[in-house]
């Protein structure tokens, strides 16, 4: 072996003692990896951290890569018997176009505790979707005659007789109603409107001072909760009683909410969950942040049969 020779492979030793191990690895995998047009696959994604790092997950709300999601979830931690803690969270996707398609891992992001958060190397995964038509070409061949299709039975007596109940009926919660009101002699005043009731109850958790007492997590719960039930009056959706994940993805399926107000949301929702049940502590600077993204949020989505009039101060 010559002089440059050793000095060469010297080199690469060095090289690779220096390439230190990530802190956080990120590993993504697709069952199966080969499938058919609309059927179901299982993206999971296993994250691999040592204890006490703060992890923090991306949640896709309508795709990944060019995949749909159907379902999700999230399976408890588990501890690996070199002290690593795991973090598994998979999806069921469909795929509805045949081709070779690139599923990138959301993004993970981590940090020691007072540090600032970095993202984790990504392991993106492929998945081939074939066209069912391709693996059964014999389906295209000429086919045997249909029997008769049976005589359709007339459903119109029956949609018109369901239609004048329906009438009647409403007549005569009408008529109640007029006689109730005329008994009374009063009428009774609409409740506020959603986002009066949520800027009043903004304004009232800013006068107690929470934050300046140090009690953050009892801060961020009743600023989730006051959106949380802002959500419900004015989108008409269960916001309490589902969680983040469910609420994204449920409100990118209707399209009650457009991409910036999901984007917005889903930050503050996942920062609060964080607080609550991670044991995160913001700074004061966070919780500022955290109430003026509400505000925003409340502000940006009022109805539009509930905005003022031009020339007149909303509340």
């Amino acid at each position: 072996m010559t002089r440059a020779t050793i000095v060469l492979v010297a080199l690469a030793a060095l090289a690779r003692a220096d390439d230190a191990p990530p802190l956080v690895t990120v590993h993504a995998a697709a069952t199966p990896d080969t499938t058919t047009v609309g059927t179901r696959v299982r993206y999971e994604m296993t994250v691999s951290a040592p204890p006490g790092v703060e992890i923090v997950v991306a949640q896709p709300a309508e795709k990944i890569g060019d995949l749909d999601i159907i379902d999700f979830g999230t399976a408890p931690p588990a501890n690996t018997p070199d002290g690593r803690v795991v973090f598994k969270r998979w999806w069921q996707l469909v795929a509805w176009t045949p081709g070779n398609h690139l599923l990138p891992s959301p993004e993970v992001r981590h940090r020691l505790p007072g540090g600032e958060l970095t993202a984790a190397p990504r392991d993106d995964v492929g998945v081939t979707v074939e066209s069912l038509l391709a693996r059964a070409p014999e389906h295209t061949d000429i086919r045997d005659i249909k029997p008769p299709d049976p005589i359709p039975i007339d459903w119109r007596p029956y949609y018109w007789g369901g239609g004048a109940l329906a009438v009647l009926m409403v007549l005569a919660l009408l008529a109640r109603r007029f006689w109730r009101w005329k008994a009374h002699g009063t009428v009774l005043a609409p409740p506020p409107p959603p986002h009066l009731v949520a800027r009043a109850a903004l304004e009232a958790l800013r006068a107690r001072g929470l934050v300046e007492h140090g009690a953050f997590k009892e801060f961020y719960s009743a600023l989730s909760d006051i959106v949380r039930r802002y959500l419900e009056e004015r989108f008409r959706v269960r916001a309490p009683e589902m969680t983040t994940e469910e609420f994204l993805v449920g409100t990118a399926r209707d399209g009650r909410l457009g991409v910036a107000h999901r984007r917005l949301l889903g930050e503050f929702l996942t920062e609060s969950d964080l607080v609550k049940f991670a044991r995160h502590l913001p700074t004061i600077a966070d919780s500022e942040r955290a109430f003026d993204a509400a505000r925003r949020f409340v502000d940006d989505t009022v109805a539009a049969d509930a905005a003022p009039p031009a020339g007149r101060a909303t509340a």
